[in-house]
């Protein structure tokens, strides 16, 4: 999908090219980048809505919304297409033919293969079954630092505004859902 093109996996590719990683900087990198695109995001939608401000009835702005703790539905839907993507890429899902999401994919399964010591059995599905554990110990935290891209460039002051997005969206089930969907139905 046209998303897709630009989605932000520079620290990814970092993490790709890195010779000795593990799982923190395999978190870190997600956390990173999924804030990042976010951020992208969150201009770019209020640039369009400036744009289409004079063909529309007059509407709240976005960050006088975001302020008050609410993320727009129409952005909200925007986030969770963009986790949904990092979902598949992390559980080596995608069905994209990027070769970089493919190579990032693959480093993150022999991160996970080379991370558990403990067994020496390699079958794929002992392989899929440890990186779905591992995206429930990181999927909160890369939703939190999409929160916080959300965030970044808005003067916070008083309002506190990241803690009224944490208590309001902390990681609502129904994103699970919706990301956990097989991407050609979100496509």
């Amino acid at each position: 999908p046209p998303r897709r093109k630009k989605l932000c996996i520079h620290n990814l590719k970092e993490l790709k090219d890195q010779s000795s990683t593990n799982t923190e900087d395999l978190r870190e990198a997600f956390i990173k980048c999924a804030s990042k695109e976010t951020f992208f995001a969150w201009k770019k939608y209020k640039e369009d809505k400036q744009k289409n401000k004079n063909d529309e009835a007059p509407t709240t702005e976005p960050d006088d919304e975001l302020m008050k703790g609410t993320i727009p539905e129409e952005f909200k839907r925007i986030m969770y297409y963009t986790f949904g993507d990092y979902r598949d890429i992390y559980l080596d899902k995608d069905i994209s033919s990027d070769g970089y999401i493919k190579n990032i994919s693959k480093k993150i399964k022999a991160l996970i293969k080379e991370n558990d010591s403990k067994t020496t059995d390699d079958k794929e599905e002992n392989l899929n079954s440890k990186l779905e554990s591992s995206w429930e110990e990181h999927k909160r935290t890369i939703w939190k630092g999409m929160l916080c891209g959300l965030t970044y460039d808005i003067q916070n002051g008083e309002n506190n505004i990241i803690e009224k997005l944490h208590k309001k969206h902390n990681y609502p089930c129904d994103l699970e859902v919706f990301a956990s969907k097989p991407q050609f139905l979100r496509w």
